[in-house]
């Protein structure tokens, strides 16, 4: 399980077009989807959240370290809910078919630079450059849009920056609410 899902992650950053054209012939089913891949990526989130918030930050003790593996999971996740909530509700304006569970494993595999992301910043808390590399979710949301989704070319840009705000924006709004919230 381990090695697929670092071989899937490796792929879509290093491969994505080979890696989206993959994924759309295994034809995984949604259990697959969800305890292969994305469960398991929010568990390693929840663990660098709680490990970075304990040891690498100024203030890091345990109840930081708690609220910040909270916060993290709860953004991811909630993120990834609004985000294939919202694609599959619009579907109709980019030609597309309603199709909850193709979505949703298409907003897991584009939100791999996110999810990367929130496994890295809570070891270099300070280090905040490293927030550019989500624009490379808009690679993967193009390359998904047009192997995975089959987004048609005249909807297909349109798609891409509706998709690609949502998948960037979105778990930082809710990181961001959240972490006011609970301070």
């Amino acid at each position: 399980m381990w090695r697929e899902l670092f071989l899937a992650v490796a792929q879509l950053l290093v491969a994505s077009p080979m890696a989206w054209k993959e994924l759309n012939r295994e034809k995984k089913n949604q259990n697959d989807f969800f305890n292969r891949f994305l469960y398991p990526i929010f568990g390693l989130i929840a663990l660098a959240s709680f490990i970075g918030g304990l040891w690498f930050t100024r203030d890091g003790d345990l109840e930081n370290a708690l609220k910040n593996s909270i916060v993290s999971v709860v953004a991811v996740f909630g993120a990834f809910y609004i985000v294939s909530y919202v694609l599959n509700e619009t579907a109709a304006r980019f030609d597309l078919e309603q199709d909850k569970q193709r979505l949703q494993q298409f907003t897991g595999y584009s939100s791999v630079v996110m999810f990367l992301l929130y496994c890295l910043i809570p070891f270099l808390p300070e280090f905040f450059i490293l927030w550019l590399l989500a624009l490379y979710s808009i690679h993967l949301v193009h390359m998904g849009a047009i192997y995975f989704i089959k987004v048609p070319a005249r909807k297909r840009g349109a798609f891409i920056v509706t998709a690609s705000a949502l998948v960037i924006l979105m778990p930082a709004s809710i990181h961001a609410l959240f972490s006011f919230f609970i301070q």
